[in-house]
């Protein structure tokens, strides 16, 4: 065999090889264009959440802010004439028509206590400021509240709204007595959205998502995190010292 010709043989190699590297890197790998779903809390690392030792920290009187993100490199359909992203959940905000239009709520959210023998499942508040789309992401802006036993939260906002009225009353409001009457009449309190008092402990946070029938993958896909509620004064033990300041 020439040299000459034995040259050109291995500059075609070469060339065969460098485009076969170049097109397999421009190629999405099979575990990064597999869809799933994340948690995203504001001004905290990825590991955050992910460990007992490094849990998300919440205090007893705030709302847990956080992402509800689908990460896909697969483009969402919707029908013609669809506006609404995959994601969509039920919420205390929302209008009573929201879902009227659309195939029902596709996330799900859920508390548990962590270190019970049983999975004792919380009841939660849920408020949705929205969703969007971005770089490949789908994302559900939420907001949770942790709620106590019902008889423990009524007696608190009964035992707050007596003391506001008697503390009213000692200012000179005569319309005091008539904002308790009608929080009984409506069988609600007026401070009941106000009233945020996460029970302290450990948390594990569920999110399962169950994708419509216009998004080609329907399995469900979930994602998990852990909360640490510290105690301390609920929301409205915080409004009253607020009141106390200004009276001074």
């Amino acid at each position: 065999m020439s040299s000459k010709f034995s040259k050109k043989l291995v500059h075609g190699t070469l060339v065969i090889i460098l485009w076969s590297v170049s097109v397999k890197a421009g190629l999405p790998q099979s575990a990064s264009s597999s869809p799933y779903l994340s948690f995203k809390f504001s001004k905290e690392s990825n590991q955050k959440g992910n460990l007992v030792d490094n849990p998300i920290i919440l205090k007893r009187a705030e709302r847990l802010e956080f992402q509800i993100q689908f990460v896909t490199t697969a483009p969402y359909r919707a029908s013609p004439g669809i506006d609404y992203g995959p994601l969509s959940i039920r919420a205390t905000n929302q209008h009573p028509d929201f879902f009227k239009e659309r195939p029902g709520p596709t996330v799900s959210l859920e508390v548990t206590r962590v270190g019970t023998n049983e999975r004792d499942l919380l009841p939660i508040r849920i408020f949705s400021s929205g969703q969007g789309y971005g770089n490949g992401v789908h994302y559900l802006s939420v907001s949770i509240d942790i709620l106590e036993p019902e008889s423990v939260r009524q007696n608190r906002l009964d035992q707050f709204t007596s003391q506001l009225r008697e503390l009213a009353q000692a200012s000179g409001f005569s319309a005091a007595g008539g904002m308790n009457e009608s929080a009984r009449l409506q069988g609600r309190s007026p401070f009941n959205e106000l009233y945020i008092s996460n029970p302290p402990g450990v948390y594990d946070l569920r999110a399962a998502f169950q994708p419509d029938r216009a998004v080609a993958q329907g399995r469900i896909l979930t994602a998990s995190a852990l909360v640490r509620v510290l105690d301390g004064p609920d929301s409205l033990e915080l409004l009253k010292q607020k009141l106390a300041e200004k009276k001074k």
